[in-house]
């Protein structure tokens, strides 16, 4: 007896499988059968589309109609290039782009891009684009001529709102200069760069929401430091919401200033900037409409911890519901300092010296009494074990964090 499901209509089956996540539809896909026809394009554009899997992207011999083409590409949003050996075919590529075929493309995500320079090129010509990812890993002297240019043609996407670079290789910062022509962007992240130059190219991005920035990346730290007076710069990205500055060294604060002026902040990352000062405090302390505020450094950076003196600037954020101090508190007491954090909901901490069993549970008494909104605890440590406990109402969670851990905040 067949399914009823076999008797919807393709309309009706793409009304249902909207709803389905990727993994759902593949399952579905297995468990049905011909006459279900999930193998339709049309079922499946509203997925992503891995351009080094179509064979009508790629350099072979096969022959593809206009209609068969239109029935993959016809309302796709995402296209993916995941592959460094893919050969795809830039005359192909290029006919489609210039006759509409790839119109309703709104986001790329391009791995490996060295290996795609001219393909990125082409790609960069579509007008419906507002989310770019580029990423390419593998630290090789010989890719900073490709990379260069693929980021030179990425400065005539002028609809893009969100660009998204992470690479392996450092370009030097003055190359920045691309983002100037962006003016749409409002979401920003690059890893990569030097950023000891050209971070006042994007001074003029007043749309901007979201910025992350990491000077070099994990792999590579540029000789020279960032230059934290050039973030004074950006004094005219009033709407940022959401702050990241990832090997800022020897950060004093004043680069936090065009920031803190204007009130918006809502979420600030600072990680792994060697001798961070306290005096950063001061600015953060002004930003009251904060809630989420991460200090992220490990044992393996040089750090001056913070006093108590300047920890009670925090006060100020009555708002605050996430709080990250690593490695830069010298014992769990230096929390006392803080009873105007009302609204605290998660603590995550970690400390120089590992925190025994008593110890921890004299913190969880103390976080508990000092912070009546907090619900969750995280203790992190180099050589703990991962466990999980209650402590009265809390929700406790030991774990172990190296350097270059990623921490979910």
């Amino acid at each position: 007896m067949s399914s009823p499901v076999t008797q919807l209509s393709n309309d009706q089956l793409l009304d249902i499988i909207r709803y389905l996540s990727v993994e759902d539809f593949k399952s579905l896909r297995l468990a049905g059968n011909k006459a279900m026809s999930l193998s339709d394009p049309k079922l499946t554009s509203h997925l992503q589309l891995r351009m080094d899997r179509v064979p009508f992207f790629c350099e072979n011999d096969r022959q593809f109609s206009g209609e068969v083409i239109r029935q993959w590409l016809e309302n796709r949003n995402r296209l993916v290039i995941n592959d460094a050996s893919a050969k795809l075919s830039p005359s192909r590529v290029a006919y489609l782009v210039a006759n509409g075929f790839l119109d309703s493309v709104s986001e790329l995500i391009i791995h490996d891009c060295r290996h795609h320079r001219t393909i990125v090129e082409i790609l960069s010509n579509l007008r419906s684009v507002t989310s770019l990812v580029l990423i390419d890993h593998g630290d090789r002297s010989e890719a900073l001529e490709e990379l260069e240019a693929i980021i030179f043609h990425v400065g005539s996407m002028h609809s893009l709102t969100t660009l998204d670079i992470e690479f392996d290789t450092v370009i030097h910062g003055s190359r920045l200069s691309f983002l100037r022509n962006l003016h749409a962007l409002q979401h920003l992240r690059l890893v990569g760069f030097d950023l000891s130059a050209g971070i006042p190219s994007f001074g003029g991005l007043g749309d901007l929401t979201t910025l992350h920035l990491c000077h070099g990346n994990f792999f590579s730290s540029p000789n020279d430091d960032a230059n934290e007076k050039d973030l004074m710069e950006l004094i005219s990205l009033t709407k940022v919401e959401r702050l990241h500055l990832e090997g800022f060294d020897e950060f004093k604060g004043v680069g936090l200033s065009p920031f803190s002026a204007g009130g918006n902040i809502q979420h600030l990352v600072m990680k792994h900037c060697q001798d961070l000062s306290e005096e950063c405090l001061t600015s953060v302390g002004r930003m009251t409409n904060l809630t989420s505020l991460h200090f992220i450094l490990s044992s393996c950076d040089d750090i001056d911890l913070f006093q108590r003196e300047s920890l009670q600037q925090l006060n100020k954020l009555s708002e605050l519901e996430n709080l990250s101090l690593f490695y830069v508190l010298d014992k769990p007491t230096d929390l006392l300092v803080l009873p105007g954090l009302t609204a605290l909901e998660t603590l995550s901490v970690a400390f120089d010296d590992t925190l025994n069993n008593d110890e921890v549970e004299n913190f969880c008494a103390q976080a508990l009494q000092m912070f009546p909104s907090l619900k969750r605890l995280r203790v992190f440590s180099e050589d703990s074990m991962d466990c999980t406990f209650q402590y009265g109402g809390l929700n406790v969670e030991y774990a172990t964090f190296n350097f270059g851990d990623l921490v979910s905040l």
